[in-house]
């Protein structure tokens, strides 16, 4: 594939990098090469391939030009030397994770992440023999304090999934250079759209492909994009766990991709009107969102994403004043938000954590006004005094 000129915006990348014509066909847009295994002409190609003189792909989970052309176009939107695709966000983190701490050794993380990474860092991690530290990334002293002499890497959300709390990059990877840990940043929340992390110094960026990546719910998938000596080895692990991105999931990842940038805009605005919206109606008692100028971690964001309301993504979690009992009336009232786990979809998906007041919606690109209307006709249901006040 021909390398794009310098200097292209982000837009044109997300439509060009990574892919050309096919040149088998001619075919505009990659194909889906849904295939497991590739023929050699001779045993001579064979030998040629062997002894690296002569590219050629072999097995599928060892590469696949469709899950290629997706890595490659996934490494040039987030800065990185390259990518590896994988079959899920939690392949990703995992692999990435078991390949770092491959001797036993120790990570400090981030005590505020995505439910299945946390169980992952407190139950999986020590039963493979590391030792896992969870701190609040905030206190960047507590994270200096944490590293040890086995620490081999520290994790971070940018924002925190879910109470979206901010990470201060630039501060966490100074700490982590000067130990010599490698600096993990799981970058689903706002895709390399809005944040590439290796600007700020990060070595390895991670997602959850199924999320904004793709855009449409309709796919699982993960990526993780570095220099190419980490990013191999994390690939050897990932073709060893059975964790290889399937080619028709590449296939529709390259096609979320491309508008990218224009649904992260427009998920952004709306996002910000929302929670706006929210933090100044009496049935709200507490909103968590970046982009609000009272929230704790809004300058570090600010400082990470730059100027403008649509730049803080679209991810809003707020609690209702009546609690857990006021969420079934609310919830069940709702027409446009969809009562459903994940996020990252074109349309607003909304959900509550079992065992707290706290709700997360995950903004979709409908028109704001719409939404707006939705959630005020659930926030009517709502107790505006405190349960028992």
């Amino acid at each position: 594939m021909p390398d794009l000129p310098a200097r292209l915006g982000f837009d044109t990348r997300s439509v060009h990098a990574g892919e050309a014509p096919d040149p088998s066909t001619g075919a505009h847009g990659v194909p889906m090469y849904q295939n497991a295994t590739y023929a050699f002409r001779s045993f001579e190609q064979l030998e040629a391939m062997r002894a690296g003189q002569a590219p050629h792909f072999v097995y599928s989970p060892r590469g696949n030009p469709t899950v290629r052309s997706l890595e490659l176009k996934l490494a040039d939107l987030e800065g990185a030397e390259t990518a590896i695709a994988t079959a899920s966000g939690m392949a990703a983190v995992s692999a990435t994770l078991l390949h770092l701490l491959r001797d036993g050794g120790h990570l400090v993380a981030s005590a505020d992440v995505y439910e299945q990474t946390g169980h992952f860092l407190r139950d999986d991690l020590p039963a493979f023999g590391c030792d896992v530290t969870l701190v609040d990334v905030g206190d960047l002293a507590a994270v200096d304090a944490a590293i040890g002499s086995r620490s081999r890497a520290l994790y971070v959300e940018p924002f925190s999934n879910p109470r979206l709390r901010v990470a201060d990059l630039p501060a966490l990877a100074e700490i982590a250079r000067r130990h010599g840990l490698t600096f993990v940043v799981d970058n689903t929340f706002l895709s390399p759209a809005l944040l590439r992390p290796i600007e700020h110094g990060a070595d390895l960026v991670i997602h959850s492909a199924t999320k904004y990546l793709s855009g449409h719910g309709q796919v699982q998938g993960g990526v993780v994009c570095g220099r190419r000596e980490l990013v191999a080895g994390i690939g050897e692990r990932v073709l060893r766990l059975g964790g290889a991105m399937s080619p028709f999931a590449a296939w529709l990842l390259l096609a979320g991709v491309k508008t990218l940038q224009l649904r992260m805009a427009r998920h952004g605005a709306n996002a910000a009107r929302l929670a706006r919206m929210l933090a100044t109606h009496s049935a709200v008692c507490r909103v968590d969102y970046p982009g609000l100028q009272d929230h704790v971690g809004h300058a570090t964001a600010r400082a990470l994403l730059g100027p403008g309301d649509d730049r803080f993504g679209g991810m809003v979690s707020f609690s209702l004043r009546g609690g857990c009992e006021s969420m079934g009336p609310f919830l069940n009232a709702l027409t446009l938000c969809t009562l459903a786990v994940s996020l990252g979809d074109c349309g607003t998906l909304i959900w509550p954590f079992a065992g707290s007041d706290l709700i997360r919606l995950s903004v979709g690109i409908e028109d704001a006004a719409d939404l707006e209307a939705d959630l005020l006709g659930g926030l009517a249901l709502v107790p505006v005094s405190e349960p028992g006040g």
